[in-house]
């Protein structure tokens, strides 16, 4: 179900639209900063592109030609955790009531995690998300917390629940 629909009912258009994701390879295209922003939401000003990557951390990328900045095909010049974070800002752009993350925070710095971790925790309160991750940082603020085997599902509760269990999530947090 998804939003009180079964999800085999929705066409591929709005299922579209009900979902964000940040995939583990993050694709852009070859086109201008601006051009790969709006796939996520067409009718953005440049006042909101330019707020959302503020908020994740690239207004760097706003020097220079800005919004018209060429990226080119996968936007080569730029690092895997500047990737990583215009993802996470197509997402935000896109607003859907289910977001799913994979691997959302591979390649940032401690630092740089926190903080789109604190992004994410506010900007989606009121969503339906699904995170895929090896980095057990921020897992506490989910509401269910699965771990999985092999393929398998080995644990799943709260933070403290798993933390109370001692098991596998208890024995990756003791190995931080």
């Amino acid at each position: 179900m998804l939003n009180d629909s079964p999800i085999a009912s929705l066409n591929e258009a709005a299922l579209r639209q009900t979902i964000s994701v940040v995939p583990q390879r993050v694709h852009l295209f070859s086109a201008t900063l601006r051009d790969n922003l709006l796939l996520a939401s067409p009718g953005s000003s440049d006042e909101a592109l330019s707020e959302i990557l503020r908020r994740v951390g690239l207004e760097k990328l706003l020097e220079d030609a800005g919004l018209n900045s060429w990226l080119g095909e996968g936007g080569r010049q730029l690092s895997g955790g500047e990737l990583r974070r215009l993802a996470i800002a197509r997402a935000l752009l896109h607003d859907a009531p289910l977001v799913l993350l994979d691997e959302p925070t591979e390649g940032l710095d401690a630092t740089t995690e926190s903080q789109i971790l604190e992004l994410l925790a506010e900007m989606m309160r009121e969503k339906t998300v699904l995170m895929v991750t090896h980095r057990l940082r921020g897992l506490s603020r989910f509401q269910q917390i699965i771990v999985m085997d092999n393929g398998q599902i080995i644990e799943q509760g709260t933070h403290a629940e798993l933390l109370a269990r001692q098991g596998r999530y208890y024995q990756f947090k003791q190995g931080l």
